[in-house]
């Protein structure tokens, strides 16, 4: 048995990227024993112009006793049981700030202007701050689920760690960085499901200074926020950061072993 690729057998399209390869199969009458030396014999997937093309079907038919015509489409990749995409968006957002990383300038009328150590808009005893933008990136990611796998009990669990941080390393962010937002899909006795999963990160951060305050640490999630003393600089009144608190406000999970991807 031996497989002949024809010289015409060639069709190929571009939108959408798509193709059709004919072989011929000779010396061999039994259609099993065809169409598994067929299936082998047959690439997996073809590089063309129009990109990498994947194999769809197999088709054969008899063309003689001992003779048969393979058909063989390709296409782009279709989404498979357990494959996922993502996106991303980092437009990020805003956050209202007390301090700044560092002082710059400051001027005064007369005299010389008091040493804030980095406080914001400081006015007798109230620290105002400033509204800045900061990296915000949220990802997105569509998994598609085996038949049975989404189930109630699935999206009662998905629920409940929603509103969690990630106490493993998940999606290449460290322990601490993802904040699971939730999660959208469907799912029924005759379909797989599609479940869209969502998710916010921040940056871990180290050796950090506030004010004359060196070596904060803060986990992408915690909260920090800063307690202010009333001094005197120049000869005036005002606020510095005398104390800085790192708060957790959120739950860990094994985030991956949860979700059942991403590590």
């Amino acid at each position: 048995m031996r497989i002949i690729t024809l010289t015409d057998g060639i069709d190929l399209t571009m939108s959408p990227p798509s193709g059709v390869y004919r072989f011929k199969i000779v010396e061999e009458t039994n259609e099993n024993t065809v169409a598994a030396y067929a299936r082998a014999a047959t690439p997996a997937m073809q590089v063309t112009a129009f990109g990498v093309l994947y194999r769809d079907d197999l088709r054969i038919r008899r063309s003689a006793w001992n003779q048969w015509m393979v058909e063989v489409p390709y296409g782009t990749r279709k989404s498979e049981l357990g494959e996922w995409t993502w996106d991303f968006d980092t437009t990020g957002g805003t956050v209202h700030i007390t301090q700044a990383k560092e002082e710059l300038r400051r001027y005064a009328a007369s005299g010389s202007a008091p040493n804030q150590q980095g406080a914001i808009a400081v006015d007798g005893d109230e620290v105002k701050g400033t509204e800045i933008v900061i990296p915000a990136m949220k990802i997105n990611v569509t998994y598609r689920h085996p038949l049975g796998v989404m189930t109630l009990a699935k999206a009662k669990a998905l629920s409940n760690i929603t509103g969690k941080t990630n106490s493993d390393t998940f999606l290449t962010f460290s322990p601490g960085e993802v904040l699971f937002l939730g999660a959208r899909g469907s799912d029924g006795t005759e379909a797989e499901a599609s479940v869209s999963y969502q998710f916010a990160m921040a940056a871990n951060v180290t050796g950090q200074t506030i004010g004359s305050i060196a070596g904060v640490a803060k986990r992408g999630w915690e909260v920090a926020w800063i307690r202010f003393e009333d001094t005197v600089t120049s000869d005036q009144p005002t606020r510095v950061a005398k104390h800085v608190y790192i708060d957790r406000v959120y739950d860990e999970v094994a985030m991956a072993s949860a979700l059942g991807f991403g590590g």
